[in-house]
């Protein structure tokens, strides 16, 4: 029991409604909690004191100036209780829970797949037959065909939840099958949570109920030695980022049987601080020591690759600090909104496509932003095509995310 309780500052509180209950539901980015934890709304006074600045005892008497009741001691240790063993609390014991787990990421060869039986399931025949639904469902591309050539550059792929999602992920892997025959894919995803780098490459394969995808390390080695910025921190923010993750099962699915294949998984930071000083990733000479570094190993490996951002759109609404909601009722309008940028990549116009969200200082919370930025100018693609568009709604809280498949030629 800490004798100071204190909530972890980086948990998402948000309030919802369950069979006519109100409760507070937490959500871990960190995906420390591997649960979801839901608590009764009327706890919020208590909650509050857990600040780190008090002990049982002095939160007992702050409730009792609020409320004229007395809580006992029992029922706020038996919160404290529940909150840390769930790896919520900010604590002496959590702090030496996650030094055990960045060890075993350390020795660890291959990343495991956080989101198995989650966000699809943990048998892989299961996880085929819902995969391979994506194609045929309504607003779904069709069963891919054969290879028709080498022409595509790059994709742009959704990271949203799958479950009624699917059909967009399945427009660009379509794309792949048939306009690709790359051998390697360099996987970007928004890394919502890292602290590293602005890039933070992994050699670790990636497990799923599908197999291992192999990391192609040499590719990963040749990278940081082209950098003129040396320094490693780690890779640890791949552990529970669920971007590269979502690509690599549908690669998985795809390609195995047909040709054989190896990632590079890469977690892209955010550009946030540039929109805020109004500069841009194009001057920054970080942003193009990778760019450039990256661009240089591809044609040193001499392998016939394709580039693939794991890049949501918009995110609007209260659920994503808005005051105003978002309804069915204005798909058009956001849809419009997300064209202006759609523009500019279908020209392969990195800098248009972010100046086009720089401009309103990412009011639309693109979360895909990074990632996308990084494969076109990368792939220097051509010309771009929108494949599929769509948006998924949280009728509870009024917010809505968009998202896309795009292909880069």
């Amino acid at each position: 029991m800490p004798e100071n309780p204190k909530l972890r500052s980086d948990l998402i509180v948000v309030p919802v409604e369950v069979s006519g209950e109100r409760l507070l539901l937490f959500q871990d980015p960190e995906r420390w909690c591997q649960e979801l934890v839901f608590v009764p709304i009327e706890l919020t006074p208590i909650l509050q004191q857990f600040d780190g600045s008090l002990s049982v005892r002095e939160i007992q008497e702050n409730l009792m100036r609020q409320t004229r009741e007395l809580v006992p001691s029992e029922v706020i240790e038996k919160i404290i209780t529940e909150l840390e063993e769930r790896h919520l609390m900010d604590s002496e014991n959590f702090h030496h829970y996650i030094a055990g787990i960045k060890t075993e990421w350390e020795k660890a060869e291959a990343r495991p797949p956080a989101l198995s039986g989650q966000s699809y399931p943990k048998e892989a025949e299961e996880l085929k037959k819902m995969l391979d639904a994506f194609y045929s469902a309504q607003g779904g591309p069709g069963i891919p065909g054969e290879n028709k050539g080498n022409s595509l550059k790059a994709v742009v792929a959704p990271h949203i939840e799958l479950s009624g999602n699917g059909a967009c992920y399945a427009h660009a892997y379509k794309k792949i099958i048939e306009e690709s025959d790359a051998e390697l894919f360099l996987i970007l995803g928004t890394g919502h949570n890292i602290t590293e780098d602005i890039l933070v490459l992994s050699e670790k394969h990636y497990q799923t109920p599908l197999g291992f995808a192999q990391t192609d390390r040499e590719f990963v080695q040749g990278v940081r030695k082209r950098l003129k910025k040396k320094s490693f921190l780690g890779d640890f923010s791949h552990r529970s980022e669920h971007s590269i993750e979502l690509q690599v099962i549908f690669l998985q699915h795809l390609l195995q049987g047909r040709r054989d294949f190896k990632i590079v998984p890469v977690l892209v930071g955010t550009f946030q601080q540039m929109i805020e000083l109004g500069s841009s990733p194009e001057d920054d000479l970080l942003v193009k020591d990778y760019i450039k570094a990256i661009q240089a190993q591809v044609k040193a490996s001499g392998k016939k690759t394709l580039l693939i951002a794991s890049a949501d759109l918009a995110h609007l609404g209260p659920k994503y600090g808005d005051q105003e909601t978002f309804t069915r009722e204005r798909e058009e309008a956001l849809k419009a909104d997300d064209e202006k940028m759609f523009r500019h990549l279908e020209k392969g116009d990195a800098e248009g496509f972010f100046q086009e969200v720089s401009k309103i200082k990412d009011s639309r919370k693109i979360c895909g932003l990074a990632p996308i930025y990084f494969i076109t100018r990368i792939a220097e693609p051509s010309r771009g095509e929108l494949l599929k568009w769509s948006v998924w709604w949280d009728e509870q809280t009024g917010s809505a995310v968009s998202f896309c498949a795009m292909a880069l030629y």
